[in-house]
């Protein structure tokens, strides 16, 4: 499995990835195997310090994201956008179908015990900023970071976290670099993941 996989909108799934994907359940959503198994092992250390995490979102199939995309647009163009100012603008918080990183099993979207969608403050709040100081450790990242918005092309998403192994996920959360940035300068580097 390659933990490292670059996945936007630049760079699809490769085609057959889900033929491999092994998915397995934590936090009730499904996930590819190793990711499951390291989420679950960071909900609980993380309740074992009180805090509650609420797993929102993880595996979505293409036709799932597509019923999303088509969805968000539709909303966008309620609030009297036209559609290709829609597009764009759920372009900055929603992958297309396809590209998404939802779909290698390897993100999780993470809220606040309760919360059933995503929290635009969950950074604030003390199960975001446990996640910030501890994900690493479990090997998450968070994948969309404040001011890597020109890199990532994802607005600042504080609530996904993305799988990449851990090591990768120590040397990326230490550097305050994004996965694209880690994989461009450092992936020749480090034996990973």
């Amino acid at each position: 499995m390659d933990y490292l996989i670059l996945v936007n909108r630049f760079e699809p799934i490769p085609a057959g990835w889900s033929d491999t994907l092994k998915l397995r359940e934590a936090g009730g959503k499904l996930f590819e195997e190793q990711t499951a198994v390291q989420l679950e092992k960071m909900l609980g250390e993380a309740l074992a310090y009180g805090i509650e995490i609420a797993v929102i979102s993880g595996y979505r199939s293409e036709d799932y994201q597509q019923m999303l995309w088509e969805k968000e647009i539709s909303r966008n163009m309620g609030r009297g956008l036209d559609y290709a100012d829609a597009v764009t603008e759920t372009g900055k918080t929603l992958a297309l179908p396809g590209c998404s990183e939802h779909g290698t099993g390897l993100a999780a979207d993470l809220g606040t015990a309760g919360a059933d969608d995503i929290e635009p403050n969950f950074h604030k709040t003390a199960a975001g900023k446990w996640l910030s100081q501890n994900a690493g450790k479990f090997g998450f990242i968070l994948r969309y970071p404040r001011m890597k918005e020109h890199i990532t092309g994802i607005d600042f998403e504080p609530w996904h976290y993305r799988y990449v192994g851990d090591k990768s996920a120590e040397l990326i959360t230490a550097s305050g670099i994004c996965l694209e940035e880690f994989l461009h300068f450092y992936s020749d580097k480090y034996t990973l993941c």
